[in-house]
């Protein structure tokens, strides 16, 4: 019997990726709140729109985790290639290089989280890319 991969850019990836998030204590202490959309713009759907990710995070944890229009609001945005995410998720890419939109005194007030969020997904094992 295999060792179980989670397939990356996928609900099942994200969810995973939000359990782990919820047991960080340093996520949990930054009181993080937010919403997160993340657009891959080669990837489509089976109705032929870009495949994207919502997350919500509320003080510190993950609180909803689903698949998303790609036009959908969030206060972060990063749109970009599935290559790009990959880069970004292994720690290969800075995520600054996807060119996200963010409201930048949000960003710098929860910078240490969202720095151990991308840990986190680097830290991720049994991930197929």
């Amino acid at each position: 019997m295999g060792v179980f991969l989670v397939k990356y850019g996928t609900l099942d990836y994200y969810k995973q990726w939000a359990e782990a998030i919820n047991k960080d204590e340093k996520v949990s202490k930054s009181g993080l709140s937010t919403t997160v959309l993340n657009v891959f713009t080669d990837v489509k759907t089976d109705e032929g729109v870009e495949k994207a990710f919502f997350m919500k995070y509320e003080n510190g944890k993950v609180t909803e985790v689903r698949e998303a229009k790609p036009d959908e609001k969030a206060e972060f945005v990063t749109s970009t290639s599935y290559k790009m995410f990959v880069g970004i998720a292994k720690g290969e890419i800075d995520p600054q290089q996807a060119k996200p939109k963010y409201p930048v005194v949000k960003a710098l007030r929860y910078m240490g989280a969202f720095k151990r969020i991308q840990e986190i997904a680097k830290e991720m094992k049994d991930v197929q890319y």
